[in-house]
C-alpha cells in the first residue's frame, strides 16, 4: 500500500500499488466492507489504483480509522498469501482433478509430468 488517509469525516482514501497487489487481491479485500462502507474505485495511474471509502451511516472515529488501516493492511497481506498459494499450487490441485475423474486405465495412460510442468 502506498497510503491510508482520512479526507473527510467520514471518507478514507487507499491508494495502492497493483505490483504489489493485484485487482484480485484488492477486490476480495474491499469485498468485505461494503456492508459498512461504499467503495470508489479508480486509477491514478498504470500501477496505482486510488480509493475511497466512505462511511454509509456517520463519521469514522480515531480508533475505528486506525482499526480499518491495520485489518485493510492484514486483509491485503492475507488475500496475497492465498494467491500466491493457490498459483504455486495449481499444478497439484490439477492432477488430484485428472485422478479423481479418471476411468482406472485412462489414468494409467496420462503423462502428469509432461501436463503439470513439473
Amino acid at each position: 500500500m502506498v497510503s491510508f488517509d482520512r479526507i473527510a469525516e467520514n471518507k478514507i482514501q487507499l491508494t495502492v500499488d497493483i505490483t504489489v497487489f493485484n485487482d484480485t487481491v484488492i477486490t476480495k479485500t474491499l469485498y468485505w466492507m461494503q456492508s459498512d462502507y461504499s467503495v470508489f474505485w479508480s486509477s491514478l495511474n498504470r500501477n496505482i489504483q486510488n480509493i475511497i471509502l466512505e462511511r454509509k451511516n456517520d463519521s469514522i472515529s480515531d480508533e475505528e480509522f486506525f482499526k480499518l488501516k491495520n485489518q485493510i493492511n492484514q486483509n491485503l497481506i492475507d488475500f496475497k498469501t492465498r494467491d500466491i498459494v493457490n498459483q504455486e499450487t495449481k499444478n497439484i490441485r490439477d492432477i488430484l482433478y485428472i485422478k479423481a475423474f479418471a476411468n482406472g486405465e485412462e489414468f494409467e495412460d496420462y503423462n502428469l509430468m509432461e501436463s503439470s510442468n513439473v
